[in-house]
């Protein structure tokens, strides 16, 4: 059964419950109020006796006439002396006969049933000065009140049909409006399914209900999996067109060399040495793949506690004999002693060095600084710079600035794509902003206290 159906079967068992337990309080009470009417107006009519009558006329026997005046519609009067034996008595009915006459010395008034049929009593003491010498009794039987509660009966019956009827239809119309974002979900989904194409909800901006928040949640992962999608579709793209450049270089210089390479050792060398650098680019763009889907699948970090200051040293020192352009280190602090995975902090720092070696024009410097509760590593060149444009770009897989480059560098466009991710494993930010001809500064920041192992 859908949950539509579910949700408006019991929302109109709840609202009729709710009518069906009402009217049954309303009919209960509006029966006890015409039955106390009732009593009340018998009481009045035997007061009204008591009033205009004699007790010495009401005892007399065979005086029935008196109480003819005032014998109201199916009912029976009689006047009993102590010994409840019937002196005088009028009814216009003989089916109250059988009620046996009883005397009471204080006022009573109540129903009873009498062959399934509701008979109202009211006995009422007469007095003559202080003594008590009779009762009076009224007898009826309410054939009008239960004629009226008979139709009230009838009335509500109908007016209970018909409002469980529209009960019924307003709870499927109320969920079909409720869970109208639901079927439709649902069939964009099916859709999505069907056409693997990425659509959205319409979303009713006026309501901001639980519903709504879902429908947008919903358009909103639409939207990052386009957005993946789309990634994918380009990191797809850009990995087969570096292994095909690759490929394609390798396959035209080893037909070269099946020509031409036996008879021209030189040509020989140079097609040998140009398939070995192809190989060994190969090897590290595969080495930079696993290891970014590592990151991202496997984030476990190693954390160990060490000096930030004498890291950088050495990653300067690694990179000196590399080029002659100068790295200057600059510290606030001799020492800064940071609890993090000291192998991925060291990759993220030669990775920001590397880039910077390959665009500097004289000299880049490493900034160190203290701000908590982070350590802020500040790397800034004298390069050419990058483009304002690019620069929402520059860490996404395989992208790169200057793509006529990229083979001269080495580069691979995967480097800050890791560096990246490792930042963030970190729970650390990394930013980079740069100026056209006057250079690029990198800043990443660093928790100095251990970090949870995952974003």
């Amino acid at each position: 059964m859908k949950i539509k159906t579910k949700a408006s079967l019991l929302s109109f068992i709840w609202l009729t419950s709710i009518l069906i337990s009402l009217t049954f309080i309303i009919y209960y009470l509006y029966a006890q109020y015409e039955k106390e009417e009732e009593l009340e107006t018998l009481q009045f009519t035997a007061d009204q006796m008591l009033t205009h009558i004699s007790p010495l006329e009401l005892l007399q026997e065979d005086n029935n006439r008196i109480l003819r005046r005032y014998l109201p519609n199916h009912a029976m009067i009689r006047s009993l002396d102590l010994s409840s034996k019937v002196i005088n008595q009028a009814a216009n009915t003989t089916e109250l006969a059988v009620i046996p006459p009883k005397h009471m010395d204080t006022q009573e008034s109540y129903s009873q049933k009498l062959n399934d049929q509701s008979v109202m009593i009211v006995r009422t003491p007469i007095h003559q000065g202080t003594e008590i010498i009779g009762t009076l009794e009224i007898i009826t039987e309410p054939l009008e009140l239960d004629q009226s509660l008979y139709r009230l009966v009838g009335i509500i019956g109908i007016v209970t049909l018909a409002a469980m009827l529209l009960s019924l239809s307003a709870s499927f119309l109320l969920s079909k409006l409720l869970f109208l974002p639901l079927s439709r979900m649902i069939l964009t989904m099916k859709e999505i399914e069907t056409s693997l194409a990425i659509k959205k909800l319409p979303l009713n901006r006026k309501s901001k209900d639980e519903l709504y928040q879902l429908s947008e949640t919903f358009n909103h992962l639409m939207e990052r999996i386009e957005m993946s999608m789309k990634k994918q579709r380009q990191f797809i793209s850009d990995a087969s067109h570096e292994f095909k450049t690759s490929l394609t270089i390798i396959e035209g210089y080893t037909s070269l060399i099946r020509r031409w390479g036996f008879e021209n050792m030189d040509l020989h060398m140079e097609a040998l040495d140009a398939v070995h650098d192809e190989s060994k680019r190969m090897k590290h763009i595969t080495y930079q793949l696993l290891e970014l889907a590592e990151l991202e699948h496997e984030p476990t970090l190693t954390f160990s506690s060490f000096d930030l200051v004498t890291l950088c040293k050495e990653n300067i020192q690694l990179l000196r004999p590399l080029s002659n352009k100068e790295f200057i280190l600059l510290s606030s602090e001799s020492s800064m002693m940071i609890e993090a995975d000291r192998l991925q902090i060291k990759q993220v720092i030669l990775i920001i060095l590397d880039n910077a070696m390959k665009y500097m024009t004289h000299h880049t410097h490493v900034y160190l600084s203290k701000t908590d509760p982070n350590y802020c590593i500040r790397i800034v060149d004298d390069g050419k710079g990058i483009p304002t444009e690019e620069l929402p770009f520059v860490f996404e897989r395989f992208y790169r600035v200057d793509r006529s480059r990229s083979r001269q560098t080495g580069g691979s466009g995967l480097g800050l794509a890791i560096a990246e991710r490792i930042v963030k494993l970190h729970k650390g930010t990394i930013q980079i902003s740069s100026v056209p001809h006057y250079g690029t500064e990198v800043i990443v920041t660093i928790p100095i206290c251990k970090t949870t192992n995952s974003i």
